[in-house]
């Protein structure tokens, strides 16, 4: 059977290797018999990716997860893990997280995808999203979901590491589409790239596809994790079938969708945003659904909703 395998880490020192099916109950996630808050980061991006599992009725994805503040160890215990075992999997998408970058571990990686029966869906945010680029191996991936600052990083074709990025942040906002059609030129970008920022721009092969705009909520800045739960979600909804560009939109309007309904403060945590998701998929969808109908297409490809 088809599975969806995600592996990041979360910054917890004492944590051991955790390996298993995610289970989502209330604020937290259960793998391997362990809880882990859902507050921001890899966490967040697996808690959403449970609740659009559980919303669209496939099963709960598969997890590895490591422990790390810095020192290494969790990514590399992740790293040699994936090297390990990827090879005998069956997933058919496989989502890579919070993983701190080393170039040699993460090729070895790539050449424990190459071994599996069948490539899966390739999809890589934050730490892998950057040790992709710098390894030269970006285009191997089919989605990366950089934020507008993370863009800069993929744009600047000497940068090996995002605190070395050139002078390109005042032009962000101005320019995201130069940055995004450099970035492509360069080879530093997967076949696509959903862009996270004021507005969401899905991006094909260095080109905009597709705009998100609305709904505009301004109180959902501050809140740590945002990024991660359109991650989750883009991710299931890819894993479930939809074509990459419509699992994106969907995910960055759904993520809009579900920080209104929980009419967010500051003091909003992740987890209030993630209750949200089914309610916010579900208008979403129903949504696109009618307005594809009274247009006689179908926007999200082979699915119905």
């Amino acid at each position: 059977m088809k599975t969806m395998l995600l592996a990041g880490t979360i910054p917890d020192q004492n944590l051991s290797l955790a390996v298993g099916t995610a289970q989502l109950q209330g604020t937290s996630i259960i793998i391997d018999g362990r809880s882990f808050s859902l507050n921001r980061g890899t966490a967040a991006m697996i808690g959403a990716v449970c609740a659009t599992a559980d919303f669209l009725g496939d099963t709960a994805p598969e997890c590895i997860i490591g422990g790390d503040i810095g020192t290494r160890e969790g990514s590399r215990e992740v790293y040699r893990y994936l090297i390990k075992h990827l090879p005998k999997t069956h997933a058919d998408t496989l989502c890579l997280h919070y993983i701190i970058p080393d170039i040699g571990l993460h090729n070895q990686v790539l050449t424990a995808v190459r071994k599996m029966q069948a490539k899966p869906v390739m999809i890589a945010d934050a730490g892998f999203m950057y040790v992709a680029k710098a390894s030269g191996q970006a285009p191997f991936y089919d989605l990366f979901l950089p934020d507008i600052g993370e863009l800069a990083f993929l744009a600047d074709e000497k940068a090996s590491h995002p605190a070395y990025t050139r002078g390109f942040l005042t032009r962000l906002e101005a320019e995201p589409a130069e940055l995004i059609k450099k970035t492509h030129s360069f080879g530093n970008a997967a076949r696509y790239l959903c862009v996270k920022g004021r507005t969401d721009y899905i991006c094909h092969e260095g080109a905009v596809i597709q705009q998100v705009d609305e709904p505009v909520v301004e109180e959902l800045e501050p809140i740590g994790g945002t990024g991660d739960t359109v991650t989750g979600m883009a991710a299931a909804l890819v894993h479930h079938g939809y074509a990459i560009p419509d699992a994106c939109a969907t995910a960055c309007r759904a993520n809009r969708m579900a920080g209104l309904l929980a009419q967010p403060t500051p003091a909003t945590q992740i987890h209030e945003i993630i209750a949200r998701i089914p309610d916010a998929l579900n208008r979403v969808l129903s949504e696109h659904d009618c307005c594809s109908t009274q247009q006689n297409e179908f926007i999200f490809q082979g699915v119905q909703p």
